[in-house]
């Protein structure tokens, strides 16, 4: 009987050794090809044709070795992005959009090819099919890291192009995205990052009194997460952009009264004096 169970272990532990073994081998693949991919990163426009093939030969052996581990997932990734830096859009899509059925279950993966898609056609002036990938991101996945962000990714480049229609729109938009997200979700730091990406919203698109009425509601909500840097926040809006040095006296003094103890107090007090 112990023989037998000698001869079980030392099955269990080649067959063990045999996947280490596999992964090691795999992880210094990608290393290497990673390495050579750096030199593409740096010369793009003076890669000669051969030395790109290569290093896309390199992360294709690592994808047919290893099909379904996330080395492949990455060398894949790997290979849309040299297209990309190199300024082969086309390429680049396409071998981005293979990643569109191996991803994890949460979409991130998924949402970041997606992006970079975005971001080709961003790189060829193409702004609204741009758009059109980023807002599958949020309607496919919205709750992936990559969607949380694309509203004021979006706001940003109508403040880039000087869209002041656009920004606002954009900013509607966002708004109401992330009002749809707190309503499926029940978490209260859920809730507090959605109400702050609210407020950053309407901070990006420039729309001061909406931005510190929305800041307030993150610290009547959630007065135990980052309320004193809200509240040293809205006093420099009040200082700064809606020219109230009345209010943010106000909202300064309050932070030192609810907050003592805080990291900011120093801070607080200072652009007190100076009001």
């Amino acid at each position: 009987m112990k023989v037998r169970n000698y001869f079980l272990i030392g099955i269990f532990l080649v067959a063990l050794c045999g996947c280490e073994s596999r992964e090691f081998k795999a992880e210094r693949q990608m290393w290497r090809a990673h390495k050579r991919a750096q030199a593409i990163y740096k010369n793009p426009k003076g890669t000669p044709p051969f030395q790109l093939a290569q290093v896309q030969k390199e992360y294709q052996k690592i994808i047919d070795k290893n099909p379904k581990s996330l080395f492949s997932v990455q060398a894949q990734f790997s290979i849309g992005h040299l297209y990309l830096v190199v300024g082969d859009f086309e390429r680049a899509r396409s071998e981005y959009k293979k990643l569109d059925v191996e991803c994890d279950k949460r979409g991130n993966l998924c949402a970041e090819a997606i992006f970079a898609i975005g971001q080709s056609y961003e790189l060829e002036e193409k702004w609204s099919q741009a758009l059109v990938q980023y807002k599958n991101i949020l309607t496919s996945f919205p709750f992936s890291s990559k969607s949380l962000d694309l509203p004021i990714y979006i706001i940003r480049h109508y403040q880039r192009t000087k869209d002041a229609a656009g920004i606002n729109r954009s900013c509607d938009e966002a708004l109401a995205y992330y009002a749809s997200l707190k309503s499926k979700t029940k978490a209260e730091r859920g809730g507090y990052i959605l109400d702050s990406l609210i407020a950053r919203s309407l901070i990006e698109a420039g729309r001061w009194q909406e931005a510190v009425d929305a800041l307030e509601k993150t610290v009547t909500r959630y007065p135990n997460m980052g309320a004193d840097e809200t509240l040293v926040l809205k006093a420099v809006i009040y200082k700064n952009k809606l020219k109230d040095s009345a209010k943010a006296k106000e909202e300064l003094q309050r932070m030192l009264k609810d907050y003592p103890k805080s990291k900011l107090t120093k801070k607080a007090k200072d652009f007190l004096a100076q009001l």
